[in-house]
């Protein structure tokens, strides 16, 4: 699962538990009220580190494939073939880079949203 179509899930999920919220509002129920918000607050978590786990996932497969490509250009001879593999190796490397940043991205905001649900 992409987390792209996890954060779509969790997007639809919180509208729900935004509607009940309002609900409670409107019916004056403050046990509700806290019950729904404590909910929200757990099922985020538990989504952001399912969001997490598949970042650092596609992390490690980028490390895989990148130590593969790194092996394959020391044993190459051909200079064609050397190139390519450094062009793919190039590639892996930004892909990597892009993932690092969406981590970093991802465990900035997972603080600031833990931060307002205590």
């Amino acid at each position: 699962m992409t987390v792209n179509r996890i954060q779509k899930i969790i997007s639809e999920r919180n509208d729900d538990y935004l509607d009940l919220l309002n609900y409670a509002i409107q019916l004056g129920d403050l046990e509700w009220q806290e019950q729904i918000l404590e909910s929200l607050c757990h099922w985020n978590t538990s989504s952001e580190w399912a969001i997490m786990e598949n970042l650092w996932r596609e992390f490690d497969r980028i490390n895989y494939k990148l130590m593969q490509v790194y092996e394959d250009i020391r044993q190459s001879t051909d200079e064609l073939s050397k190139k390519q593999l450094l062009q793919q190796w190039w590639e892996l490397k930004l892909q990597r880079i892009h993932v690092s940043r969406q981590i970093q991205s991802e465990a900035t905001e997972q603080d600031s949203r833990e931060q307002s649900c205590h």
